[in-house]
């Protein structure tokens, strides 16, 4: 019993991340109706900002995670503009230009830097042992600052000006566009705030997976696992899905062999898409 809930505490801290890592992608979609196929690319760019930041400029971690998010920001908005605001009517060519990005972001991290795993700080965790349960305290820690931004992220969308015009853009862009929202520029700061969570996200989770360039592929499935599985668009779905595809993974890799482990989560988004298609909180046109 005492293993069970260990794994479920695990499983509870790595869901929160999965959610923050998928919740930039959620946001894309649900405001943009886009499918960004070069998120796990940039997830995984944003992890080697926040690394070069930590070796060269010796920074403290916050300051890394702050430095990453603001890089990424800035790349989130460029991709934006050069791509996938000039593709946003043709499904295909925005399809074909995520993919050739992320192949391109790949392979230039590939010649750049290598295919060697990397880690941000000392890789050694200390634990903290709370009611006789050992817990890594990089893991607490970020289990817990996930929370707390995804609860801002929240607040951003249902709770600002902000985001009740970018609901409305979501809604319909051009209805929004005579009411005078500069629907343009809205969707600049949606791709790059969520493009700069991704950054923070890959910094939480490095402890957890370690970085290299190979890491952007199960980041782009996983994001896409919890977005499917919670609901497009939904911020509350990225959360529960976040948390209930940690603890299965968790469970998986504790009690089975690793090798049959992945298939568990798979079977969890099988089964919702057979019973569920829209997902758990899936609503049309709905984002938080």
């Amino acid at each position: 019993m005492h293993l069970l809930v260990q794994q479920l505490i695990n499983g509870a801290l790595l869901g929160a991340m999965f959610a923050l890592m998928s919740i930039g992608l959620s946001m894309v979609f649900g405001i943009m109706k886009t499918a960004n196929f070069a998120y796990g690319a940039l997830y995984m760019l944003g992890g080697y900002v926040a690394y070069w930041a930590s070796v060269l400029l010796h920074a403290p971690l916050v300051a890394v995670i702050a430095i990453a998010f603001v890089v990424m920001f800035g790349a989130g908005v460029l991709v934006e503009i050069v791509g996938f605001q000039r593709l946003r009517h043709n499904e295909d060519a925005t399809l074909i230009f995520g993919l050739g990005l992320a192949l391109v972001i790949r392979g230039g991290a590939v010649l750049a830097w290598g295919s060697q795993t990397r880690f941000i700080g000392d890789n050694v965790q200390p634990s903290i042992e709370i009611a006789s349960f050992i817990i890594p305290a990089a893991r607490l820690w970020a289990g817990i600052a996930s929370l707390v931004l995804i609860g801002l992220v929240y607040l951003l969308v249902s709770r600002t000006a902000w985001g009740r015009a970018a609901r409305a853009v979501s809604d319909n862009a051009r209805r929004a566009a005579l009411l005078g929202i500069n629907t343009r520029s809205y969707y600049w700061v949606v791709f790059g705030l969520g493009t700069g969570i991704s950054a923070v996200a890959c910094v939480f989770l490095v402890p957890v997976f370690s970085l290299s360039p190979a890491v952007d592929d199960s980041a782009l499935y996983t994001a896409f696992a919890v977005v499917i599985l919670g609901g497009l668009g939904s911020i509350g779905g990225c959360l529960v899905a976040g948390t209930i595809l940690g603890v299965v993974t968790t469970l998986a890799f504790g009690y089975t062999v690793s090798t049959i482990a992945p298939i568990f989560p798979l079977l969890v988004l099988i089964l919702t898409l057979i019973f569920r298609p829209q997902g758990l909180f899936g609503k049309k046109g709905r984002l938080a």
